[in-house]
């Protein structure tokens, strides 16, 4: 592993995976991206420069806590987005 890497954009996009496929709501990636985007503005960063530190982070975000507050802005994304897929399509 080399260079920096932000482990709540793994930990939010598998997050994703997990609550988005019960929902009816569209399933492209550009509506993923855009949940995606939601959370992260929305969560800490957890940059990471190492295996060690990565494994760290993966241990934190296993608390329930950290879960919880992950899955809740995670799931209020989905829904969001979900309500109006590709909203911005039309603007430069």
């Amino acid at each position: 592993m080399t260079g920096l890497v932000n482990l709540m954009e793994e930990t939010v996009l598998e997050k994703i995976d997990q609550l988005w496929k019960g929902t009816e709501y569209c399933q492209c990636e550009k509506c993923r991206m855009d949940i995606a985007a939601f959370a992260l503005n929305r969560l800490p960063p957890r940059y990471v420069q190492s295996l060690t530190g990565k494994m760290l982070h993966k241990f934190d975000a296993n608390t329930i806590q950290m879960d919880a507050e992950i899955t809740a802005v995670v799931y209020n994304g989905i829904q969001i987005v979900g309500s109006e897929p590709h909203k911005n399509d039309n603007q430069f």
